[in-house]
């Protein structure tokens, strides 16, 4: 019976290291249940804050960016339990007189899914924000990023996607 444990562990091992490699090479199983065959331009988790901002000197605050995720999917938070998960990662390019001071990542939940009931994935669900601190000189900017994650259900993994991302802010 140890052994079983010992090779089933050896199998998942195996199949997660592998799982980077095969989303890069374009490889896609037969898999209908969370997109393989859609169209390669929807994206399983979407930004639903606003995408207009507002700071002032006189009230330095971090901003919430609220992103939603598709129902029966979750994603790798920014920092998942194994190095051979894909974590979710926000970038922002800074136009000038603004400096991006932070990036604040919300804490994964551990899951135990089905394929590995030992070990526990941190992933997101649902709806997750991301805080990001700004500082600006007076004026309106407008800033591009991108948030980069994989979406998987509880068979299988999406390749990586990077959602387009657009701010407007105002400075005060």
């Amino acid at each position: 019976m140890r052994w079983l444990k010992v090779a089933r562990k050896m199998v998942w091992s195996a199949g997660i290291c592998a799982l980077p490699l095969l989303a890069q090479s374009g490889w896609q199983p037969e898999h209908r249940g969370i997109g393989f065959t859609s169209a390669q331009g929807k994206q399983s988790v979407e930004l639903v804050s606003p995408a207009d901002l507002e700071i002032s000197r006189a009230r330095p605050q971090g901003q919430q960016l609220r992103f939603a995720i598709d129902t029966g999917l979750h994603i790798n938070s920014h920092v998942p339990n194994s190095s051979f998960l894909i974590p979710t990662r926000l970038t922002l390019d800074a136009p000038a007189n603004v400096q991006i001071a932070s990036i604040e990542y919300p804490p994964g939940v551990d899951y135990h899914f089905a394929f590995a009931p030992q070990d526990a994935l941190s992933v997101y669900t649902g709806e997750f924000a991301v805080k990001v601190q700004l500082h600006a000189k007076p004026g309106h900017y407008v800033l591009h990023g991108q948030l980069k994650y994989q979406a998987c259900d509880n068979r299988a993994c999406n390749p990586p996607k990077t959602l387009p991302i657009t701010l407007n802010l105002t400075a005060r």
